[in-house]
């Protein structure tokens, strides 16, 4: 194999490791080290410019520079770079350090003798690419006083890098915004005491919140056999296995539309029924294949308790004990079943209501209540 070969080759390995750090934001600082070696180097920098906050947040960067680079470079030599000057005014093209820096700004700037001697960089080839309407990528690679310099050939190999460098770091940011949004998109979920999962046409399971793999295991008259999610009772099964079906056609653009429906499960024994609802999910793609159309069921047990008696305590100033009262009647427990739950008398819960209401400025039980399911406590 020819030099020019291994390094064409050296070249589209460094171009696939860059789009598998893409998908992991952990994932870039390894790259700052290989694109490095891809220039025979030791340095190198990788760092976002945020141009309306006035932030940088750097993805990766060599060993060289000092634990103390960033805290220093923010509070003082950001302004003697030269060189981050340069590639904000030249995006979108490599330059070669020298040709854009003042002709003796190498010899007598701070930035070179003082603050970028401690990491051996003296030369460098660059470049600034626009991210969004407010980011810019900023890339440097470096080498130190003593090595030959840069040449066009490193210009035009980083050239041919900006293009994959903008892709794989807009992906980085694209994927960091969607982890975000879907985690808390499932805490406010959890938080309200709703069970949701994803499921394909068949009713296989795509996705469950903890909540709903808690309740799958508990409810016997959930049925979640070999990943597909039904209901053990026959009659509530085949309306359950209708209303996905039709929301996922939906989903997918397929027969007239459904938006869905709701569906209780009976449970026997007194106790209140299990309350399902379905509706179209079609998930948004960033980039890797098409979207699966699916259905959301939610599920939710009106018989788990909604309050956290915690929360309570320290939204009202409750004991304990009135927070538990609290929270049962909240549950939309009577008097007596709260007395019987907590092993107590009526008498004991109503002395309970009665400090209830003077701590948190309520005089009758159904007012207590909605203050209660309004207040964020019923969100746990």
């Amino acid at each position: 194999m020819s030099e020019g070969d291994r390094e064409q080759e050296a070249l589209l390995n460094f171009i696939g490791d860059l789009y598998d750090a893409a998908a992991d934001p952990a994932g870039w600082q390894p790259i700052a080290a290989k694109l490095a070696h891809l220039f025979d180097c030791e340095s190198c920098l990788l760092h976002l410019v945020n141009t309306a906050a006035g932030r940088d947040r750097f993805l990766g960067v060599t060993e060289n520079f000092p634990a103390r680079f960033w805290a220093d470079y923010q509070s003082y030599y950001y302004q003697h770079d030269q060189w981050a000057v340069g590639a904000a005014g030249n995006l979108g093209r490599a330059f070669l350090g020298d040709e854009i820096a003042p002709a003796d700004w190498i010899e007598k700037s701070p930035f070179i003798n003082e603050f970028a001697a401690g990491a051996e960089v003296y030369s460098a080839v660059a470049a600034g690419f626009v991210i969004g309407a407010t980011r810019l990528g900023l890339v440097g690679v470096h080498r130190p006083k003593g090595r030959a310099g840069f040449a066009e050939a490193d210009r035009a190999k980083l050239d041919t890098l900006i293009p994959h460098l903008t892709r794989a770091i807009k992906l980085t940011l694209c994927l960091s915004a969607a982890e975000i949004s879907h985690q808390a998109s499932l805490e406010a979920l959890e938080r309200t005491g709703t069970a949701v999962i994803a499921v394909d046409r068949s009713g296989s399971i795509l996705f469950a919140n903890r909540l709903a793999l808690a309740q799958m295991r508990q409810a016997a008259e959930l049925d979640a056999f070999q990943g597909r999610f039904s209901a053990t009772d026959r009659h509530a099964a085949a309306r359950l296995a209708f209303l996905i079906q039709n929301v996922a056609d939906t989903a997918a653009g397929l027969g007239a539309a459904g938006a869905g429906g709701a569906i209780a499960i009976s449970r026997g024994g007194g106790r209140l029924p299990l309350a399902l609802q379905v509706v179209p999910f079609r998930p948004a793609t960033i980039g890797f294949g098409a979207p699966v159309p699916a259905a959301l069921v939610f599920l939710r047990d009106p018989e788990m308790p909604s309050q956290a008696t915690e929360i309570l305590q320290d939204l009202f100033g409750l004991t304990p004990a009135q927070a538990a009262v609290a929270a049962k009647l909240a549950d939309g427990r009577t008097q007596a079943e709260v007395a019987a739950i907590l092993r107590i008398s009526v008498h004991t819960v109503r002395d309970h209501l009665k400090a209830i209401f003077a701590k948190t400025g309520t005089s009758h039980q159904s007012q207590l209540v909605a203050l209660l399911l309004r207040s964020v406590a019923g969100m746990i």
